[in-house]
């Protein structure tokens, strides 16, 4: 009865957990086929729907199916009924257009759908954020590669944008970034102040941390023997 009545009054339109249901399934929808569909394009069909299929069913229901039948039903019929009809339909739809369908769209719709495109898009970005947190920083990467390319025995690793730009799509991350890393790794030892030293120490625990959780003995030598270059700063 609840749901009867609810649907009578439109109020089902503006229910916010449906709404939000639908973002959520729409977005997912269209982005599983169109890899970066937007929230602003799921925004505008779900608007889509409120207008060619919440509006015109309800519309249907309250007016076109009662008119319907009215018209099966009749013995028989004339123009003039017909026109009545027309007039009637053509009133009451831009009664419910003024007094509930536009009103309810700018006052409860339209916000409501805003508020649940924001949050989407933040919890994809607090997602994302958590993503790179629990990604090594660019230096230690760069550690966890070099200890692949001893251990493999190819020592083919340099510090040139071709390496950079491979490594960039390993891992991505910044070009600029790794090719910075492999300088300092590969090439000359620099005079390093006491806060770089320290810095350069703790991406060493960290890449160190990656091979003792695979018991990896021999890639911690590899990574010791590294960072005695920089042991005498």
């Amino acid at each position: 009865m609840q749901k009867i009545v609810s649907f009578i009054t439109f109020d089902f339109a503006f229910d916010r957990n449906c709404l939000t249901e639908q973002f959520n399934a729409t977005q997912a929808l269209y982005q599983s086929n169109i890899p970066f569909w937007s929230t602003n394009s799921t925004r505008q069909k779900v608007i889509g729907r409120y207008w060619f299929e919440l509006v015109l069913t309800h519309f249907g229901f309250l007016f076109g199916l009662p008119a319907l039948l009215f018209l099966m039903t009749s013995a028989h019929f004339e123009n003039a009924q017909i026109i009545i009809i027309f007039l009637a339909a053509l009133i009451t739809f831009s009664t419910l257009m003024l007094f509930v369908y536009w009103p309810g769209f700018y006052n409860s719709f339209l916000p409501q759908l805003e508020t649940i495109k924001e949050i989407h898009e933040r919890k994809q970005l607090e997602q994302l954020e958590k993503c790179k947190r629990a990604q090594f920083s660019n230096p230690a990467l760069v550690l966890i590669y070099y200890v692949f390319d001893k251990l493999s025995g190819n020592n083919s690793l340099q510090c040139n944008d071709r390496y950079a730009e491979l490594l960039m799509k390993l891992f991505g991350v910044d070009q600029g970034s790794i090719k910075k890393n492999l300088e300092l790794f590969l090439g000359k030892k620099k005079n390093l102040s006491e806060r770089k030293y320290t810095e350069i120490s703790n991406r060493f625990e960290e890449a160190r941390s990656f091979f003792e959780e695979l018991q990896f003995k021999e890639a911690q030598q590899i990574l010791g023997q590294l960072e005695q270059k920089f042991t005498a700063h």
